[in-house]
């Protein structure tokens, strides 16, 4: 009797940890697509607001392309657009510029929610802290 309960005790065992997942990469609404036009609304650095992210739109193509446009911030307070591709696996989106300083090359963002009208993401500045940037359709 023991041996049978031992045996039937390994088996819900094993049973409970195959079909209860943990996902430590889960996120509000996964389901929704990034393709689109983003609009920013609310940046954080370290805890404290510093208002809109600086690239006040982002757009994502079906072809794996990215454009984060900076409004007014050239020389003559014309826009400024950075281009590159993108790849989202899971929760980790990887930006990489077609024209970046050596070691820039590559922007790693973990999306924090993605729904249908609001992406939310954050990324580790090296040296410097947590910048999380809110956007919506």
């Amino acid at each position: 009797m023991k041996k049978r309960n031992l045996i039937y005790g390994i088996l819900i065992g094993i049973l409970t940890f195959t079909s209860c997942s943990s996902d430590d990469n889960n996120i509000s609404g996964t389901d929704a697509s990034i393709i689109g036009t983003w609009n920013g609304t609310s940046s954080t650095f370290n805890g404290n607001s510093t208002g809109v992210p600086d690239n006040s739109i982002v757009k994502f193509t079906s072809d794996n392309r990215t454009e984060f446009i900076y409004e007014g911030f050239g020389d003559n307070g014309e826009d400024i657009s950075e281009f590159g591709d993108w790849s989202k696996n899971g929760n980790t989106l990887s930006i990489n510029w077609d024209d970046a300083d050596p070691g820039l090359g590559t922007y790693i963002l973990i999306i924090t929610e993605l729904t249908e009208n609001s992406l939310k993401w954050e990324t580790e500045i090296s040296g410097e802290g947590t910048l999380k940037e809110t956007f919506e359709r």
